[in-house]
């Protein structure tokens, strides 16, 4: 089953209960996977960028 709400959308890949997404990915299984790849890869580069000096104020973010 799929984590997205189902809903008769333009958002949704026509057929399916997927979102449109840009890699075009049609299967619930591997973009679940890609996601999961990305926001890992996103995290990992957050961690490098922080130095004892980062400060999380509006010039940052």
């Amino acid at each position: 089953m799929s984590k997205y709400q189902f809903q008769q959308s333009d958002i949704y890949q026509p057929g399916t209960d997927l979102p449109i997404n840009r890699p075009n990915i049609g299967d619930t299984e591997i973009l679940q996977e890609v996601e999961a790849q990305l926001l890992q890869q996103a995290y990992q580069t957050f961690v490098l960028e922080l130095t004892a000096d980062t400060r999380f104020d509006e010039a940052y973010f």
